[in-house]
């Protein structure tokens, strides 16, 4: 057993890809209209010997229910559990849900609303919500391309790297902020597939003052119809962080990925 999941961590190597941007975008899927419900999940074990014994366990679930054809709620989730000997921990994760409804072949709107939480970097929670709509460019059997403008709010809760008599333990914010971002997906091969994403967030007060970017980047080889190995990479840089802490945060991670 402990060969197994020692094979499962070198192969299922990651880091935490939670943090300010859950890049949902890359995660939309095409929804095939013969399924009611239909998903993917993507479980990631990792095993560690330390002074005690660690064993974590991810997974980021993704799953969509068609309502009358034209209707999708998604859900969209990630959850790290992890145990210290005998202790269990709730390390992160977040919650995205929002009701794309289809007004035409090409043209979407939904509102969303999504909650992270536990942030190593720094950010202890953070609950946004708003209103998006998302337009498809290139609709090809190779390559699909989409555009998504949206308004949303923001509230952060961050706790100082280094607090004292003068600074407060946390510090939060309150925004309305604007988000566009495009999104391309490009069949390489009949086994392997390209996603990626671009963001730019800022308040509608200021477009060009101290924005949010965002890149996103997913490389997918797929086994089976269903069953597929997943390379991610996400990048954030935050021109104006309300912390002191680095303006870019980049991870990486590779996983199973099962669809149905």
């Amino acid at each position: 057993m402990k060969h197994l999941l020692l094979l499962w961590g070198a192969l299922l190597f990651s880091l935490a890809t939670y943090s300010q941007m859950l890049f949902s975008e890359n995660l939309t899927m095409t929804i095939d209209s013969t399924k009611t419900l239909q998903g993917n999940l993507m479980p990631i074990l990792d095993f560690k010997t330390e002074k005690a014994d660690v064993f974590t366990l991810k997974n980021t679930a993704n799953l969509n229910l068609l309502l009358n054809r034209n209707r999708v709620i998604n859900l969209i989730n990630k959850f790290e559990f992890s145990t210290y000997g005998k202790m269990l921990i709730v390390s992160g994760g977040y919650l995205h849900l929002e009701y794309r409804y289809l007004l035409d072949h090409a043209f979407e709107v939904y509102p969303y609303a999504e909650s992270q939480w536990a942030e190593s970097r720094g950010m202890n929670h953070k609950i946004s919500a708003g209103l998006q709509s998302r337009y498809r460019l290139i609709n090809t059997k190779s390559s699909l391309m989409f555009a998504a403008v949206g308004l949303f709010f923001e509230y952060e809760k961050w706790q100082h790297p280094a607090p004292d008599a003068n600074t407060p333990e946390h510090a939060y914010s309150r925004s309305i902020k604007t988000h566009l971002s495009l999104s391309y997906k490009l069949q390489l091969t009949e086994k392997w597939t390209l996603t990626t994403t671009g963001i730019y967030q800022t308040r509608p007060d200021s477009t060009f003052n101290k924005p949010r970017y965002g890149g996103a980047a997913d490389l997918t080889y797929n086994i089976t119809p269903t069953v597929g190995i997943v390379g991610t990479y996400r990048l954030i840089y935050d021109t104006d962080p309300i912390v002191p802490v680095r303006k870019d945060y980049n991870t990486m991670e590779v996983a199973l990925n099962i669809s149905f």
